[in-house]
């Protein structure tokens, strides 16, 4: 299985549009990014979608009469989550708290963010705290 690869800011403008529409040709992510983003040329969008698929494994595409439809090949979620995971491998060396610092450090949360972060992380002490009071499935019984 591939690994999901960095994606520019034009792919991740797609693959925005794709989750959003379900599906799409050419010519209509170019018409939306055209809406949204700016000016860009149909070969262009065909380079990147072509890219897209071929080498980074984000999409597929299916041929509707003489139409190339792509399809996204993973939710959002998914990707997003994959993405997430190697940027802060790469970047931070795994360390959520250094990633945190860094997030904090660039843009203040509202009280409602810090309210929903302060959630979230009694959530995953709690999951935390499950999984370690479970045993392991065939683990050994103590006599």
């Amino acid at each position: 299985m591939r690994k999901t690869q960095m994606v520019t800011d034009r792919e991740l403008e797609i693959m925005k549009i794709l989750w959003a529409r379900g599906r799409a040709s050419v010519r209509e992510v170019q018409d939306d990014l055209n809406q949204t983003a700016g000016p860009v040329a149909y070969s262009t969008v065909q380079t990147l979608l072509n890219i897209m698929e071929d080498k980074k494994g984000l999409v597929r595409h299916v041929v509707e009469g003489r139409t190339f439809v792509y399809i996204p090949k993973k939710s959002s979620e998914r990707t997003i989550g994959e993405l997430t995971r190697r940027f802060v491998d790469r970047v931070f060396d795994g360390a959520l708290d250094r990633v945190m610092v860094a997030l904090l450090g660039s843009k203040s949360p509202t009280p409602d963010e810090r309210e929903r972060l302060r959630s979230m992380i009694d959530e995953a002490q709690r999951q935390s705290s499950q999984h370690a009071d479970c045993p392991e499935p065939n683990a050994p019984e103590d006599p």
